[in-house]
């Protein structure tokens, strides 16, 4: 009897450390992760997923009076975040309110959001960036006025680019001193890996993944990167196969290469790795 009442008073003890200490850890847990955590108890989808944020300064106003507390909820999917929610999210190392104006049926889907302050300066936000939304904001007085439709905001990749394609060159080789064969057969053990890219434009807020076909893994190559026609009209970066910094630290298999602006694909092109 009484190891019993041991084990349920620690079991108790557990339980409420666990619901005290949710709100701290929680927020590191990527939203794609927390709908798998919900759905089951009342009482766990409101520690999980519900929390209250004050809005500071005058982003908001008159939708959101400064300094008012907002509940949100931080569990939610796609078919949530629709026009006209009001979001929390991630704008390099901030957090901002704003309202989505517009939703990009693309892969992945792209929000087009802005707040009251300068509701004409769109920014483009994915799933992963948001940090909660709230459906009980009435944004039906918003100074918001839309000039175009969604479909209007997706980009063509012939304004943008001249010509991107994957190269190679010896391994060990520097650009100054060989030949950009263009290829995409890769050997981890004879070749350096490079691309090429010849904007049009003047191109920023770039990023680059390199996607493993079978696992769908992706790897990062570099965000917000910038490409200045004036500087250097034709853009070549190579990197040895390897585990040091600066290499390109894959196996042998096939990837997809991904050129992307504003969270948009401008280009892809798949390769081999042997």
């Amino acid at each position: 009897m009484r190891i019993l009442k041991k084990v349920t008073r620690y079991v108790f003890v557990t339980l409420i450390i666990f619901l005290l200490a949710t709100p701290l850890w929680i927020k590191a847990v990527p939203t794609k992760y927390i709908s798998r955590m919900t759905g089951k108890v009342a009482l766990v989808d409101r520690v999980v997923c519900d929390f209250s944020t004050t809005v500071v300064g005058k982003s908001m106003n008159p939708l959101i009076t400064p300094g008012s507390a907002v509940k949100m909820s931080r569990c939610f999917e796609n078919e949530d975040v629709i026009e006209g929610v009001v979001v929390l999210f991630h704008d390099g190392a901030n957090l901002r309110f704003g309202i989505i104006r517009h939703v990009l049926p693309l892969s992945p889907i792209v929000y087009k959001v802005s707040d009251e302050k300068a509701p004409e300066l769109l920014h483009d936000v994915i799933l992963e960036d948001i940090a909660g939304i709230t459906k009980d904001i009435d944004v039906r007085k918003s100074s918001y006025q839309p000039k175009q439709d969604a479909e209007s905001f997706v980009l063509d990749s012939d304004e943008f680019l001249t010509d991107f394609y994957l190269a190679k060159i010896p391994k060990g080789a520097g650009i100054e001193t060989s030949t950009v064969e263009k290829t995409t057969l890769f050997s981890r053990q004879k070749d350096k890996f490079c691309s090429v890219v010849v904007p049009k434009k003047n191109l920023t807020a770039v990023e680059i993944e390199i996607i493993n076909t079978k696992t769908q893994e992706a790897i990062s190559l570099g965000k917000n990167i910038i490409y200045d026609m004036s500087s250097k009209p034709t853009n070549i970066g190579c990197r040895d196969f390897g585990f040091g910094q600066g290499m390109l630290n894959i196996p042998s298999g096939t990837y997809r290469y991904v050129f992307l602006m504003n969270h948009q694909v401008l280009a892809e092109i798949q390769f081999e790795v042997r």
